[in-house]
């Protein structure tokens, strides 16, 4: 878990670092659009784990995702370079998610957001999958999730995505 969240700040180190607004955004905006900003990041990072939770929501996972040609989303060392490929695989994983799951949710210990302009934004999130499998074993696994943000056409889209887990606790009965 400590390398989760290690990594995690380093790559909001990193983005943070990179702060430097484009050609056609002001490089200065008030603290209330940050925070308005912020708020519609974390919206997005949070409507995003719950999209994953019983009763599964393909259409408003997906929904999230940009569909330029720099999407990119990595998952536990899965790679998945298209928006095509994530949108197609989506109700496949969801589908098996609910044949192997009898519940599970997401609880965020942890949610940083770094407004890097107007138009883009990083959202790091720490969270327990805590999970129920079908033959009762109850686990709880560390997870953490960094987005990529950007504002697209009036709409707020997930250009990049990077998540892991952890080694799942199984909880005594």
């Amino acid at each position: 878990m400590k390398t989760i969240i290690s990594l995690s700040f380093s790559i909001l180190i990193l983005l943070c670092s990179c702060n430097q607004p484009g050609p056609d955004e002001k490089a200065e905006f008030s603290i209330d659009q940050q925070e308005a900003i912020k708020n519609k990041l974390e919206t997005i990072a949070k409507d995003f784990l719950k999209s994953w939770e019983p009763p599964f929501n393909p259409e408003a996972a997906v929904a999230l995702f940009t569909q330029s040609d720099d999407f990119h989303l990595v998952i536990d060392g899965i790679n998945i370079d298209t928006y095509s490929k994530w949108a197609n695989g989506v109700p496949n994983f969801m589908s098996d998610d609910d044949y192997f799951f009898k519940s599970y949710t997401h609880e965020i210990e942890y949610i940083e957001t770094v407004v890097l302009s107007a138009k883009s934004g990083v959202v790091t999130m720490v969270y327990i999958w805590d999970s129920i499998s079908k033959e009762g074993i109850h686990e709880r696994t560390p997870g953490a999730v960094t987005l990529t943000c950007r504002e697209e056409e009036n709409d707020w889209k997930i250009v990049h995505y990077h998540g892991s887990h952890g080694d799942p606790e199984i909880v005594k009965k």
